[in-house]
Parts: structure tokens; C-alpha cells; sequence
């Protein structure tokens, strides 16, 4: 008897403590409660502009970003440049291309945009290619771009400075 009761209590216990994880990660913040984070600047992890990351055999340079409107939408427009150190020809993954606003919202490349002239596709062994993409973005006063590696050997990230000299609308003709 003494044997039972002690495994009843055991299963109790088991049953009761994923009971509790259970309710607590069906939590969610109540009207009162706020969830607010931030994209920070200042972090280490970020490189600048100018700086080239080698990820999985690409040496990825991130030249110059500018803002530019168009049909009513505004852009953050990226030059950037990919260099394959590999000893074969390779693909290169737009796709793994995010731009990362300062509340954490992120954006992935428009290719139907007029002033996208990054191509992607096979690039040679030692073959460089540059232009620029560009992502629909709200206003924000960072921006990040991250590149990922989709084998999962390696992740690039860059704070975006904008070119405020170069900002583009409509109106300009551009």
C-alpha cells in the first residue's frame, strides 16, 4: 500500500507541474500589459557599412543605402556586393537577404522594383557582382541588413547608415 500512494503522489506531482507549464505558456498580456522591444544600433554583433564579411566561401560588402519613394511606397534601397572566394561557381540567394527595421519588423528584397540591379544566379569561381536591391520599408531610424547562409554556416549583419544625400522620389525622376 505504502508503494502505491508514494507513485499516485509521484504522478500527482507530474501531472500538476505540466499542468502549470501548460497554463503558463498559454499566457498572453492583458490590456494593461505592453510588449515593446527595440532593434539596437549600438550592438557589437553589427558591422558597419564599408566592412565585408566572409559567410560560407561569399565576401559580402555592404557599400551605400538611400532611401527612394515610389507609387506611394517608400524603399530602402541597398548596394552591396558579392565576391565567391570559392574555387567553383555558385548560386547567390537573394532569398537570404532581410532588411530589419527598428521595432524587429523585417523586409524581404522587392525584385519587381525599378531600381533593383543586384541579379542573383550563378556567379563565377573568384567572380565579383554589385547592384542593388531594394525592400518596402515603414520609417525608421535603423535599419539593419542580415544575410544567412541557408546551410547554416554563418549569418552577416549590417547597420544601415542612409545616405540622406541621396534620397530619390518620384519627383526627382529617378
Amino acid at each position: 500500500m505504502d508503494k502505491k500512494y508514494w507513485l499516485l503522489l509521484g504522478l500527482m506531482l507530474i501531472l500538476g507541474l505540466f499542468s502549470g507549464m501548460f497554463l503558463q505558456s498559454q499566457r498572453t498580456t492583458g490590456d494593461n500589459e505592453q510588449f515593446h522591444q527595440t532593434v539596437h544600433a549600438n550592438s557589437d554583433q553589427l558591422m558597419e557599412m564599408g566592412e565585408t564579411a566572409r559567410i560560407n566561401k561569399f565576401d559580402i560588402t555592404i557599400h551605400d543605402a538611400y532611401r527612394m519613394k515610389q507609387n506611394e511606397k517608400q524603399y530602402l534601397v541597398v548596394d552591396l556586393s558579392f565576391y565567391n572566394a570559392s574555387d567553383e561557381a555558385r548560386e547567390i540567394p537573394l532569398f537570404n537577404i532581410l532588411v530589419t527595421d527598428e521595432e524587429g519588423y523585417t523586409s524581404e528584397n522587392e525584385s519587381v522594383h525599378e531600381d533593383q540591379r543586384l541579379v542573383g544566379g550563378q556567379i563565377r569561381a573568384e567572380g565579383l557582382r554589385r547592384g542593388t536591391l531594394a525592400f518596402e520599408v515603414k520609417q525608421s531610424n535603423h535599419y539593419e541588413l542580415s544575410y544567412t547562409d541557408h546551410s547554416g554556416k554563418g549569418l552577416g549583419s549590417w547597420n544601415l547608415e542612409i545616405n540622406e544625400n541621396k534620397n530619390v522620389s518620384e519627383a526627382d525622376g529617378a
